[in-house]
């Protein structure tokens, strides 16, 4: 694919823009993508009522007439399906997000779900219930692009974040108490024995599976996964989780489910950058990440846009990018 993207620059742009929205035309005439067509020395993309519609033409349909959002939508499609390929992992994953989604609207809406489901399908710019596997394919592979895109620039996108919000891995031991002011000698006796376990050189993770009253985190050994500034925690929680720096333990912290003992496992981009919640942070934090990797691999891919000059300086100004 990107060998062929190179080879034919904007045609297969186009091409891509023209799948995305034939639904705009409501056709029922005949159609069709022509290879290697030339009218008036512009290459043809497709034809209609025997009517040729050129490169040049269709931007002014894609562009002009529908709207530089719906333009840069197709383009990012175009360039996330031309830079990401699809693994047997991604397509297990899509498929496993979309049978939830189905089992959720289907307990909500009962025999009507497929309607609702179309409905904000169509939104986004698909037309039936089975494209929702595409739709969660279509994303994950957009997370790659922008995954691989901070992994390659982690210098300049990540610093600045770090900075501002913490990121870290933190693991925890909560002990469950009726009245947190008032411990009761049963509760007392609770933390005094992870105290042991832990003085006696237990591994955090055994000690809280062992004993923490958190059954979610127990499980994963007392691990909250990951957490920056703006995870929705306690703010004594929150406030303590932040202090610590990488492999220290907290003392008791109370909260009003009780006394926790939190310990932060990882602040190191590597570890950070093996969690989705990373990046949904990292791209809320600098909303332009997005863009510039869509560009920056619209780049590598040999994008042209065959001296459309007008429509190249709209689509870099929607997406914030000046060269």
């Amino acid at each position: 694919m990107k060998d062929m993207f190179k080879k034919y620059g904007v045609v297969i742009l186009i091409s891509v823009f023209f799948v995305g929205i034939i639904a705009y035309f409501g056709y029922d005439q005949t159609k069709n993508i022509v290879q290697g067509k030339k009218a008036n020395g512009e290459d043809v993309i497709f034809t209609i009522n025997n009517e040729d519609v050129t490169a040049n033409e269709f931007y002014d349909i894609l562009y002009k007439d529908l709207g530089i959002q719906t333009a840069y939508t197709q383009f990012e499609k175009a360039v996330v399906n031309g830079s990401v390929e699809v693994t047997d992992e991604m397509k297990a994953t899509a498929d496993e997000y979309a049978a939830n989604i189905v089992s959720s609207f289907q307990s909500q809406y009962g025999a009507t779900y497929e309607q609702e489901l179309v409905k904000i399908l169509k939104t986004l710019g698909y037309e039936n219930a089975s494209d929702l596997n595409l739709y969660m394919l279509d994303g994950l592979k957009k997370n790659t692009l922008i995954e691989n895109y901070v992994l390659e620039n982690k210098d300049t996108v990540y610093t600045p974040y770090a900075e501002a919000k913490k990121p870290r891995v933190v693991s925890h031991i909560l002990i469950k108490m009726v009245d947190p002011t008032n411990p009761t000698e049963e509760e007392k006796a609770k933390m005094d024995a992870v105290n042991a376990a832990l003085a006696e050189g237990k591994p955090f993770a055994d000690v809280a599976t062992e004993f923490s009253e958190d059954t979610g985190s127990a499980v994963q050994g007392g691990s909250l996964g990951f957490m920056d500034a703006d995870t929705q925690f306690v703010p004594t929680f929150l406030e303590g989780a932040l202090a610590l720096e990488a492999g220290q333990r907290s003392e008791w912290i109370q909260s009003d489910y009780g006394y926790h003992l939190i310990v932060c496992d990882a602040t190191d981009f590597d570890t950070l950058a093996t969690y989705p919640d990373f990046y949904t942070q990292l791209t809320t934090f600098t909303p332009e990440i997005q863009p510039k990797a869509v560009w920056a691999s619209a780049q590598n891919l040999g994008l042209d846009f065959k001296e459309n000059e007008e429509f190249k300086t709209a689509l870099l100004s929607y997406m914030g990018i000046s060269e």
